[in-house]
């Protein structure tokens, strides 16, 4: 029988979870794990909220525990999987949404979870065999919809990218993640103010967008409107009241060594180094040397600029 108070402590941790409160969330469901130890479903949340916060090993310590508990938890599974492809390990992550397809082969999750695996891994044509799985169980089904789109993307097949996304649209005219993937295929086809336009729609959908402001950022740095990407970026910061988030972070380093901000460049790309694991651990501590030579070069006027005389605005 489940303790009243462990159901108290775990109702709280969810509620804190939804609203994004991740460390006071941990608490909680460590208060829940203490009145209760076999509370498989508190390890999982847990370990759920340590993925959020990049601690990713931390996280599969908590959904192996979890697992021990109840092995057959294709939710705990999918997200073992999950936090292993956000450390790189793709391969690893694939075994588990294969595991989690052999007990339910009707798990959404699972094939979408292993076809983001295969893109990362570059395997576009692979991940679209996979996503095919999927859509014979549920054609509508809205991440499917929305990873076929971003395979086709990588694929270069932008028009048909877009019309993925627009049958998401067709569904749910509201769908961020629609509007943000139209935007993302129109800069890569290389129409920047569609992309602007379609980012802008997430504004006027949700003003305190993060991902949108972000993306507007990154739009502006292509069209070398640096000082424009900046105030997006500390926009989100804003927003995000100063929490880590790897995008928002590393677009911001990314804008201000562009801006010759050497420093403060260094000193994000040091936070991001700290607090990631695998591959963007190890991206960060390469752009910090990148950063730091770039910076020695300033010093002995060996450095061009590094924006051009237009982006005075």
């Amino acid at each position: 029988m489940v303790k009243t108070n462990e159901n108290n402590a775990y109702r709280r941790g969810q509620e804190l979870l939804d609203q994004g409160m991740y460390k006071e969330a941990i608490a909680q469901f460590d208060e829940a794990i203490k009145e209760q130890p076999q509370s498989w479903k508190a390890l999982n949340s847990k370990g759920f909220a340590l993925q959020k916060l990049s601690k990713y090993t931390e996280a599969v310590e908590c959904f192996d525990k979890a697992l021990e508990l109840n092995p057959q938890s294709v939710e705990v599974i999918n997200n073992k999987g999950v936090t292993l492809s956000m450390r790189g390990l793709y391969k690893d992550a694939i075994a588990q949404f294969d595991q989690a397809v052999s007990i339910d082969p009707t798990s959404l999750e699972a094939l979408n979870g292993k076809a983001i695996a295969l893109q990362h891994m570059y395997l576009y044509k692979e991940a679209l065999d996979v996503l095919e799985q999927a859509m014979k169980i549920d054609n509508r089904h809205t991440q499917t919809l929305l990873s076929i789109a971003v395979t086709l993307q990588k694929l270069k097949q932008f028009e048909r990218a877009i019309s993925f996304f627009k049958k998401v649209l067709t569904y749910d005219k509201s769908n961020i993640k629609a509007w943000n993937g139209i935007g993302v295929t129109y800069q890569l086809m290389g129409d920047n103010n569609s992309a602007l336009k379609c980012f802008t729609k997430i504004l006027n959908i949700n003003s305190r967008e993060i991902q949108a402001w972000i993306s507007i950022g990154f739009v502006y740095q292509k069209m070398m409107k640096f000082n424009d990407a900046l105030k997006c970026y500390k926009k989100a910061q804003m927003i995000n009241d100063n929490r880590y988030h790897h995008k928002l972070y590393d677009g911001l380093a990314s804008c201000l060594t562009k801006l010759s901000e050497f420093d403060q460049a260094i000193e994000i790309y040091k936070q991001i180094f700290q607090i990631e694991e695998g591959k963007k651990k190890w991206d960060a501590q390469r752009s910090i040397k990148f950063v730091s030579k770039l910076k020695r070069k300033k010093a002995t006027g060996m450095l061009p600029d590094l924006v051009p005389p237009a982006d005075n605005n």
